[in-house]
């Protein structure tokens, strides 16, 4: 998982930083700040003492929260502007203090990164605390007057001599909790950024990120210089996820299928294939390229929740999918994504176990799919592939299928709990054939390397035809 952790303390430039190197780098941005002050908001629009620890903690786990780049919804109320305010100012220390709130919010912010396959965060303990093993950790930080004038900025309502005391009552309560103060993390790069520009910033840290971690694969006793070994938390994505969540998870059941769950999975399957085709006037190109028989991994682009259940329209029978294990909290949506073919994927856990999982799909003579993007993504550019889906077509020695889809994101965009008429049209383009193994099961750097290039390309074309045959 690629993990940008910036910290510093308010008027240091982070939230400005962070959110100019994500759009460089392609990636997404979270101000975790945002959602200690959307707790805050709550409790004071509840009437809440923000000091009463444990309301406020129980308030934390219960809140809805969507904190974006361009707005902030607290339990579906625009609270965008409020959060900034002096009321919410004041309080949020006392609420980010409080070991519950610290808790919860951690949580959903490790959650966050995973289902995004990373991301630029910013706040007080990104890297020293909730992403220790992020790949650049950041600690910005400006002279006192230079903070208070860019904040003072920013406040309108508020003079320069308040909100500089608010800035020092906020320092001192920072850096003296007992929870998570705010500190330079280990490793991290100080920064001030007193008399630097934005762009000057950026391309300091942009310089400083280490070059993209080389694929994996499962441990072995020896190591050849050419080929890989996994680091530890290096999962069949790509993703690198944070060690100090990690822990052994239980192997997942990925038998043959029964006759039962044939005939449920092709129930299933014709009955959404009839309504896509009146619902989303869908249309399969390049059908002829999906192996007839035998296991192969499906690799599509990924743009909505649609497109999950899409792919299966690309052939008969049944396909393999990783889904995040969270969804199986839900005993019925469990039972209907198992029968679809999904099977769990702990994030954050001992990512072998998934690799392994993955292999056993392709054992047993069913196609895999696996999303290369990581997540879904938006935008008409495909880019930042995780390796993953290359080193298991590599390793296994099968076929990988490119897949464009076009018209699901206008279906069901991101953010949408609900589907739309638009044409929907998918495009599969030839296989990518990994070279022949040499019968060690290890897989070459250079050959993964180059079937991920390979398709980024060709899902970027069959992406580019597909969203203009659903216009």
């Amino acid at each position: 998982m690629k993990v940008i952790a910036i910290d510093g303390p308010a008027g240091s430039g982070k939230s400005t930083v962070a959110r100019r190197l994500a759009e460089r780098l392609g990636l997404e941005y979270l101000d975790t700040g945002a959602m200690y002050r959307g707790v805050t908001f709550a409790a004071l629009r509840r009437g809440i003492d923000p000091a009463d620890p444990e309301p406020v903690a129980q308030l934390a786990k219960s809140v809805e929260l969507e904190v974006a780049d361009d707005h902030v919804r607290v339990d579906d109320v625009d609270a965008s502007i409020e959060i900034r305010g002096p009321e919410v100012s004041r309080a949020v220390s006392l609420v980010a203090a409080n070991p519950g709130v610290r808790s919860e919010m951690v949580r959903r912010q490790r959650e966050w990164a995973a289902e995004r396959g990373g991301g630029v965060i910013e706040g007080r303990d990104i890297g020293s605390v909730v992403f220790p093993d992020a790949v650049l950790k950041v600690y910005l930080s400006a002279r006192p007057e230079v903070r208070a004038e860019r904040r003072a900025a920013e406040v309108t309502d508020l003079d320069y001599e308040t909100v500089a005391a608010d800035m020092a009552r906020r320092d001192a309560l920072d850096q003296g909790r007992e929870t998570a103060p705010l500190l330079q993390a280990a490793g991290a790069i100080e920064l001030d950024t007193s008399d630097m520009t934005i762009d000057e910033i950026v391309a300091d840290l942009a310089g400083r990120l280490p070059e993209p971690d080389e694929v994996t694969e499962p441990a072995e006793d020896t190591e050849r210089a050419e080929d890989t070994e996994p680091s530890e938390g290096s999962g069949p994505t790509g993703a690198h996820e944070a060690r100090s969540d990690t822990v052994r998870a239980a192997p997942v059941d990925v038998h043959p299928p029964t006759a039962i769950e044939r005939t449920s999975y092709a129930a299933v399957r014709g009955l959404f294939l009839g309504l896509a085709k009146l619902f989303f006037r869908l249309e399969i190109r390049g059908r002829e390229h999906v192996p007839a028989h035998g296991p192969f991994v499906l690799a599509p682009v990924h743009r909505s929740n649609l497109d999950f259940i899409l792919v299966a329209t690309v052939r008969r029978p049944r396909m393999r999918y990783m889904g995040k294990a969270s969804i199986w909290k839900s005993a019925l949506l469990g039972r209907f994504v198992s029968m679809l073919g999904a099977f769990p994927v702990h994030r954050g856990t001992a990512d072998r176990e998934s690799l392994r999982t993955c292999m056993r799909v392709i054992e047993n003579g069913e196609p895999l799919v696996m999303f290369p993007e990581g997540t879904r993504r938006s935008g008409p550019v495909v880019k930042d592939l995780f390796d993953g889906p290359a080193y298991v077509a590599a390793r296994a020695g099968v076929p990988l299928v490119p897949v464009g889809i076009g018209g699901s994101d206008r279906a069901m965009p991101v953010g949408s709990k609900m589907v739309r008429p638009h044409k929907i049209v998918l495009v599969v383009g030839e296989p990518i054939v990994p070279e022949p193994g040499d019968g060690t099961g290890r897989v070459k750097r250079r050959e993964v390397r180059q079937m991920t290039e390979r398709l980024q390309v060709d899902l970027q074309a069959l992406y580019d035809a597909a969203r203009a045959a659903a216009e």
